[in-house]
């Protein structure tokens, strides 16, 4: 039996942390994927109700519906993502340092489980609206997108869908930032999740949607009695949109690694 060289031992030591280093990176994903179908099955359930209650309901008493019934809510799938976010970061961090992962493998899991479940979301969203639109026209109401992207070409809808995964992933990653924000000050984390939520603002600015986005193009024509936020309309604004939404799931990304850098590790 021969010993093995200073060269073979460092490879060995090499490889074995970088096996670590993956198996650490996914499991994080794979329980952020896992918490992700649980909150999109419960979510999607509940929007198919309302939707399809909202429309026909409207159609029965003869009113137009006009706009889209998830727009209506201003992006309420983002929320559920700022919580899945939390849980993903600060609710795993002292079990997954504790079972041997490193801060790093734990910021690359997320990110790469919230690009999947953001990845998902927009798939879904896209179906969701396609499936409105589709019952709407059929109830021979009108039906257009409040404010947002284009979306009324088989290039706009696939611009859309992917925008959409991108914002979502982005409030993903904001929501795991918002969480170690917490862990680095306790109660005073609160001062920080208006700065800590910036890159999510970003997003909704250059789509057009969420809560921030719509407001941001309400037109008050002629007055504010009758503002309304139109649809966008070009290819400029849908290249501007996906843009805009690609450097925000940047920034929080990049946002992410620096705070897991020095997040302190409680005891469980």
């Amino acid at each position: 039996m021969t010993t093995p060289t200073i060269e073979e031992s460092t490879m060995s030591r090499t490889e074995l942390a970088r096996a670590g280093h993956l198996r650490g990176v996914a499991g994080v994903a794979r329980r952020l994927r896992g918490s992700g179908v649980t909150v999109g099955i419960w979510f999607w359930g509940v929007y198919a109700l309302y939707a399809v209650g909202l429309t026909v309901g409207n159609a029965l008493a003869g009113n137009d519906l006009e706009i889209s019934a998830l727009d209506v809510t201003l992006g309420a799938a983002r929320w559920p993502m700022i919580a899945l976010g939390v849980l993903a970061s600060s609710g795993i961090l002292t079990l997954h340092v504790a079972a041997g992962g490193s801060r790093r493998s734990l910021a690359e899991g997320v990110v790469r489980g919230a690009v999947v479940v953001g990845a998902g979301f927009g798939v879904v969203t896209t179906l969701a609206l396609l499936g409105e639109r589709l019952l709407s026209t059929s109830l021979g109401m009108t039906w257009r997108r409040l404010g947002a992207l284009p979306f009324d070409s088989p290039l706009t809808v696939l611009g859309s869908t992917l925008a959409e995964a991108l914002v979502l992933t982005t409030y993903i990653l904001v929501g795991a930032c918002i969480g170690l924000g917490f862990t680095h000050t306790g109660a005073w984390g609160t001062l920080l999740i208006v700065p800590l939520a910036l890159p999510a603002v970003l997003a909704d600015l250059a789509t057009r949607s969420g809560v921030i986005g719509t407001i941001a193009n309400i037109e008050l024509v002629p007055d504010l009695e009758h503002a309304e936020v139109p649809p966008s309309e070009g290819l400029a604004t849908l290249l501007i949109g996906l843009g805009g939404a690609a450097l925000a799931a940047v920034l929080a990304a990049v946002v992410l690694r620096a705070l897991l850098r020095t997040a302190p590790v409680r005891a469980a």
